[in-house]
């Protein structure tokens, strides 16, 4: 198949080109030039560019765009909310508009972020949403236009792994600390259900042998906190946890608002796909597995 995969230099666009290549030409686009190789074929322009994104759809003729790019800095959508809506909105009407006239399938990659956090226990999909913020306010805005299409599929994800240069994952972030003994500070009462890139883009793989339609959360299949999250990884790294602060999310000041609850239930997407998704030891695990067989990975 002729797979377009946007935002294909960032953390998950990189794990899918690298594995969707092996299988399915693949036709990258992002502001940089990610991995390299066969079946890949590079195309870099600014998305938001309407005009270039549909010029990038009709010389391409895909079967199937899975639409990752996104601005993941929550607080950087609060102080750019037209561009936050033009790439989390306009882009996404934009690639509905073309592949549902060419019959074309759409996986739109959402955010967990899209509840308040209020709730005990794991969301379904099937609660209602109450964003918080500009970030999830527009990426759910963004899901919209996915589910009105046959072939649209929207996936809501919380994602860890390795970034390419640049880039600095929440996980990385929290291993680059414990080995450097810097103080980390984390947050004993927001809750999480964060699943590996590599994970996702397996299950992707399968989803797109096995088409599923409509809307799916796919993340880990528990959750944990933010504190217990980086107790995990020094447990699991073998590194001191000494240095990890337990704190409130209600002792920082960010300029967006952040739901605490952002468990999600996979029931749903596991039950569609026969498939057991990993949990977030298996997670961890995963990402300790890669560390130890490339050092280089935190350079």
């Amino acid at each position: 198949m002729k797979v377009g995969v946007t935002g294909a230099s960032g953390m998950l666009g990189t794990s899918l080109v690298a594995h969707l290549s092996e299988k399915h030409k693949v036709f990258a686009t992002s502001r940089s030039k990610g991995i390299e190789g066969d079946n890949i074929e590079w195309d870099c322009f600014d998305l938001t560019d309407i005009a270039l994104l549909n010029e990038w759809l009709e010389k391409s003729k895909l079967d199937l765009v899975i639409h990752c790019a996104a601005i993941v800095n929550v607080d950087a959508c609060e102080e750019n909310v037209e561009l936050a809506t033009e790439l989390h909105v306009e882009t996404t009407k934009a690639m509905v508009d073309y592949l549902g006239s060419s019959d074309g399938r759409l996986i739109y990659i959402s955010t967990d972020s899209v509840f308040d956090g209020e709730k005990q226990g794991a969301y379904s999909e099937s609660d209602l949403e109450n964003p918080l913020n500009v970030y999830a306010k527009t990426k759910l805005m963004g899901e919209k236009p996915v589910q009105s299409m046959n072939n649209g599929l929207v996936l809501r994800v919380n994602i860890i792994g390795w970034t390419q240069e640049g880039g600095t994952s929440f996980a990385e972030w929290i291993l680059k600390s414990l080995i450097g003994n810097v103080p980390l500070s984390l947050f004993y009462d927001v809750y999480f259900s964060p699943l590996h890139v590599d994970n996702l883009s397996l299950i992707i793989g399968k989803i797109i042998e096995r088409p599923i339609f409509g809307l799916h959360h796919c993340v880990s299949s528990d959750s944990i906190s933010k504190y217990d999250f980086g107790k995990k990884m020094a447990e699991t790294f073998q590194l001191s946890n000494e240095n990890i602060n337990r704190v409130s999310v209600d002792s920082i000041e960010f300029k967006a608002n952040r739901p605490k609850n952002m468990a999600l239930s996979v029931k749903k997407i596991s039950s569609a796909l026969v498939h057991d998704i990993p949990n977030v030891i298996d997670t961890i695990k995963l990402m300790k597995h890669q560390y130890d067989n490339n050092s280089n990975l935190l350079n």
